[in-house]
């Protein structure tokens, strides 16, 4: 059980959210702030709105034994667990599990032995009514060359979301795409138009830009075409 007893609500705030303009968030250059449940802290990439987000993506960590009180998503919620077991309602979810939760589903989140996800909130548009899980670490990734490996996880009109798997010496070609781009690293390292960035960093790019990967070392990416509903 945390004994860090620190909450804070979250004021209203524009961050990031001018999908016209690129942003480059680094590994561990931000901190975790509070929110209003104990042991419960995040990061955050992007957001508009206060507590209820019209807009997020963030890293959410929650501490041995926490939990969040029950609340809905109005805009729905897409999350990808990076360590540990996330639980609610609908089962526990390890390390690698996707899920997405629709337009006004109501959840309570907890934790027994802690965990962290990467967390998209009011991004699902109201046409897609179900619950969508997918455990990465059993599916079937797509070889896309010898140092390659990708695994799609959401295919739509307004978005398209994968994960990119990507072994040390890969060396990508240039690449554009007609709708905005965002990417965040799972692990390992990665170098993103020129710039090195380790694991926890997002960037976003506007459409029709350039963008070149590589990797020394090895890298899981998450990529997502396109930027899903955008709510005001």
């Amino acid at each position: 059980m945390t004994t860090d007893t620190k909450t804070a609500s979250q004021e209203y705030i524009e961050w990031n959210v001018d999908l016209s303009a690129p942003v480059s968030i680094k590994g561990g250059s931000l901190p975790f702030s509070d929110t209003p449940m104990v042991g419960v802290k995040r990061m955050m990439f992007e957001r508009r709105g206060d507590e209820i987000a019209r807009r997020a993506t963030s890293c959410v960590r929650y501490a041995p034994g926490s939990s969040f009180k029950p609340h809905s998503h109005p805009g729905g919620e897409e999350y990808i667990v990076l360590e540990g077991t996330f639980s609610d309602q609908n089962g526990d979810f390890t390390k690698g599990w996707y899920v997405r939760n629709p337009v006004g589903s109501t959840h309570a989140p907890f934790t027994k032995e802690g965990c962290e996800i990467f967390v998209k909130l009011s991004q699902v548009p109201s046409s897609e009514p179900d619950y969508f899980y997918l455990n990465t670490n059993e599916a079937d990734w797509t070889s896309v060359s010898e140092l390659h490996k990708t695994l799609p996880l959401w295919n739509s009109d307004l978005e398209e979301t994968s994960l990119n798997q990507l072994k040390a010496g890969y060396q990508s070609t240039e690449e554009t795409f007609d709708k905005v781009v965002e990417y965040f690293v799972l692990s390992g390292s990665a170098t993103i138009n020129g710039t090195q960035y380790e694991h926890h960093s997002w960037m976003r790019f506007p459409a029709n830009t350039p963008v070149t990967i590589a990797t020394n070392s090895g890298a899981v990416i998450y990529r997502k075409i396109g930027a899903g509903e955008v709510r005001v």
